[in-house]
């Protein structure tokens, strides 16, 4: 037998949403992005695909997925390399829906992902799950989150622990912060969340798994240590975290 509250229990409709992909040199794997976040329930209202400058055959795939889904797929072909925060930005300028998820290329959302994320952005800015890393040609490994759910303030001054794939944003919040700081080549999701955090943004977190995190062939600024080092140097030197890591100093 129902309860009352079950009785009277309204479900009410999701909001509406977009994905941005930015894509450089994964024609052999954006195509699975895009049918990972195609086949959701809700489907986002539009996929805005963004080619950065790829020397390989993206580009392509790209105008053959925009051709295949012209009602959902956008292709975006810029004519040089720019970076993620740039390719971000483009795709964001394009986005209508009040929600926004910036899905990288060689990811993939798992199925519910959608739905797990927007139901739990009501009183939200930003709402992340869990992901699992997948290497190349291996089972997915568990479910891991670089943030336990507590003060986000306190989790930012350790890293970048919200990755984009597996997380959503308020439109309002990307255009709040003005969007990826293109000068940024990696750490551009830690920088961006913490400009976020800062604005005033309301962090969530939930207990479900919405993406695969894959290691594919091709190169990964992610890996270029000196980059990587000066760049979260720059991050950590934002006065909201600073003040945090003073604080925490014991």
């Amino acid at each position: 037998m129902q309860t009352v509250a079950e009785l009277f229990a309204v479900d009410l409709p999701l909001p509406r949403y977009d994905v941005v992909i930015p894509c450089y040199n994964r024609s052999h794997v954006v195509a699975d992005a895009v049918a990972s976040v195609l086949s959701q329930d809700p489907a986002p209202t539009r996929v805005v695909v963004v080619d950065d400058g790829s020397n390989d055959e993206s580009p392509t795939v790209i105008r053959v997925l925009a051709a295949k889904y012209p009602e959902q797929v956008t292709g975006v072909i810029l004519p040089r390399n720019g970076g993620a925060s740039n390719a971000r930005n483009v795709g964001a300028s394009i986005c209508e829906a009040p929600w926004i998820a910036f899905l990288d290329s060689d990811d993939i959302w798992v199925p519910g992902a959608a739905r797990s994320l927007l139901k739990a952005g009501t009183d939200s800015d930003v709402v992340c799950g869990f992901f699992a890393r997948m290497e190349e040609g291996s089972a997915a490994g568990e479910p891991e989150c670089g943030w336990c759910g507590g003060d986000i303030r306190i989790a930012l001054c350790r890293g970048g622990v919200i990755g984009p794939s597996w997380a959503i944003v308020r439109r309002e919040t990307v255009f709040a912060v003005e969007g990826f700081d293109p000068s940024f080549h990696n750490c551009n999701d830690w920088d961006f969340y913490t400009r976020a955090a800062a604005a005033g943004a309301r962090f969530r977190r939930i207990d479900a798994l919405v993406a695969y995190y894959r290691t594919v062939a091709g190169s990964r600024l992610v890996n270029d240590f000196t980059i990587g080092a000066a760049n979260a140097r720059r991050v950590l030197s934002h006065p909201y975290l600073v003040g945090a890591r003073a604080l925490t100093v014991t």
